[in-house]
């Protein structure tokens, strides 16, 4: 069975201060996840997108640009 996108908040996978990575929806300060690599953090924020029918996650790169993905 199919899960229908919607177009409702995205998911950010953005990096931390600290070195590690997170991942939490737009406009929200506190994350869903915190992983050690960027990887961890996509495949996370990917995997629940799909589980919520969040059509769109951005990952914001350490260069301040983002990507979708």
């Amino acid at each position: 069975m199919a899960t229908e996108l919607r177009l409702g908040p995205e998911l950010h996978v953005e990096p931390t201060e600290s070195g590690r990575w997170v991942v939490c929806y737009e406009h929200h300060t506190r994350p869903l996840s915190e992983h050690l690599t960027a990887s961890d953090a996509q495949g996370w924020a990917q995997r629940r997108a799909r589980a919520e029918g969040i059509a769109r996650v951005l990952l914001h790169d350490s260069y301040a640009r983002v990507h979708e993905i």
